[in-house]
């Protein structure tokens, strides 16, 4: 039986409202998405939302980013519990809302 282990993976910057993505990371093991670690280096003017892609595709769980100021760290969690297989790549997607913001981020897995 394995631990329950919580590890990190960088999925470096957003920018929103862009329709950018954040960095595709291959998580090696399954689990489950808790959230999402960021810290802006443009204020989060407003709240936004990302989309959470597995393999590429929409999985219809998003990721709820409050305002936030410049350097201030900050965590957002999913808005449903999103589990995953070994070797699934993940990504976050801007869902082009009025939110202003960069942020690097990290996601939080627990398998």
């Amino acid at each position: 039986m394995r631990t329950l282990n919580t590890y990190f993976m960088p999925m470096g910057n957003m920018d929103l409202p862009e329709t950018s993505n954040s960095d595709i990371v291959c998580a090696p093991d399954g689990g489950r998405l808790i959230g999402v670690s960021y810290n802006c280096s443009q204020a989060l003017d407003i709240a936004g939302t990302a989309d959470v892609l597995i393999d590429g595709a929409d999985s219809g769980v998003d990721i709820d980013f409050p305002a936030t100021v410049v350097d201030t760290p900050a965590f957002a969690f999913c808005d449903a519990n999103l589990f995953f297989g070994d070797h699934t790549s993940i990504q976050l997607q801007s869902n082009e809302e009025p939110a202003t913001g960069i942020f690097d981020c990290t996601a939080l897995i627990r398998r």
